[in-house]
């Protein structure tokens, strides 16, 4: 699926320039979509972004997809130009073209429809938890505001590929889509809703305009026409792995053994170590009641991520994160010390045995 392209090949920044690029050709792959049903007599006013309205947009877009996506243009580069230029057999590469085209559409609907049920989503990066990295670290996801991760931008495509080989026998159900979809939904989220004016009409509006240069240009071409980068550092030359938490040893096995640290007190001192979301954005005590909840030093020194169940924060896993400098390293590590300490805790290795109070 990915020749030589992976999205943990880019750099944190160069993951964020893919997420821009997704939120700014929103309109234009909606207004492309939305212009094709419209001509093709499709559900073009059955589109309210409700979960049911994927049931018809399947319905019409595997009839399309059959028919080899007549009438999508090829002049327009989709984000996964660079890839289709670089790996797809020539015979193909108008197909693989309109096809994306057809996906990002797809996928910016799914947004829609997910937007509907939690207009607190947004675009985020996927990271991988542990030290091993695979393909998807980095990708770019819709975050629920409970933290959810939902994988769409390759799903539409995935999706449509098997279904054109015929090896996609699910496919072939009219509920297909929306079952991917609610499966990642919370249950309490997959209620009824009431018929709404289409969604997608409006986005006509955008036919004719000239997209921004950070929509027709594909941040992905760096993978392609850059020269490999140099290999990272090995993660284990500044600093180790750390717990910090209160409690037995008991807690290593579960964390409810732990007793529930301070989030005010905790958010503000993670704040003071410059530990923060990779967008730069500060902590806050409600965030690090989220387990699994990623902060990181500016330049790479280091990764804290929270250990939270039963609605209380019981811990912070640290752990280097493949850049920075000792002495960022040891700044970061004092200040959790002196944290753990004022907390009546530890800060320790827990491959070195963990202390008993």
């Amino acid at each position: 699926m990915w020749g030589k392209f992976l999205y943990v090949d880019l750099t944190r920044e160069q993951a964020w320039d893919v997420v821009r690029h997704i939120e700014a050709r929103a309109p234009y792959r909606l207004c492309l979509l939305a212009e094709l049903m419209r001509d093709t007599d499709g559900p073009v006013d059955q589109m309210d972004a409700s979960l049911e309205s994927l049931v018809p947009m399947w319905e019409w877009f595997t009839t399309l997809a059959m028919a080899g996506y007549p009438d999508v243009p090829t002049d327009v580069p989709p984000t996964d130009e660079p890839r289709i230029v670089a790996h797809a057999l020539p015979e193909y590469v108008d197909l693989a073209r309109r096809r994306a085209l057809m996906c990002e559409g797809l996928t910016h609907y799914i947004e829609l429809v997910v937007r509907r049920i939690d207009p607190q989503s947004r675009w985020d990066l996927w990271l991988q938890k542990g030290r091993i990295r695979m393909a998807q670290h980095q990708e770019p996801v819709l975050r629920l505001s409970d933290g959810t991760p939902i994988h769409v931008v390759y799903l539409p495509g995935g999706m449509a590929r098997r279904y054109e080989k015929g090896e996609l026998h699910a496919g072939r159900d009219p509920l297909a889509l929306r079952k991917n979809i609610t499966e990642d939904l919370p249950l309490s989220w997959r209620r009824d809703q009431d018929p709404q004016p289409s969604v997608l009409v409006p986005y006509l509006a955008y036919a004719g305009r000239t997209p921004p240069a950070i929509v027709t240009s594909s941040p992905l071409a760096v993978l392609f026409d850059a020269p490999a980068p140099a290999p990272a550092e090995p993660f284990d030359d500044v600093g180790v792995e750390l717990l910090l938490a209160v409690g037995p040893a008991a807690g290593l096995d579960d964390p409810r053994h732990f007793a529930p640290l301070s989030v005010d007190t905790v958010a503000a001192v993670l704040t003071e170590l410059d530990l923060t979301h990779e967008d730069g954005r500060p902590v806050t005590p409600q965030e690090l009641l989220e387990d699994g909840t990623q902060l990181f030093a500016v330049d790479g020194t280091a990764m804290v991520e929270t250990i939270a169940t039963d609605g209380a924060l019981r811990a912070l896993s640290v752990e280097p994160a493949g850049g920075g400098t000792a002495a960022t390293w040891s700044r970061i590590e004092d200040g959790l010390r002196r944290l753990a300490e004022s907390l009546g805790g530890h800060l320790a290795s827990d491959s070195e045995g963990w202390p008993e109070p």
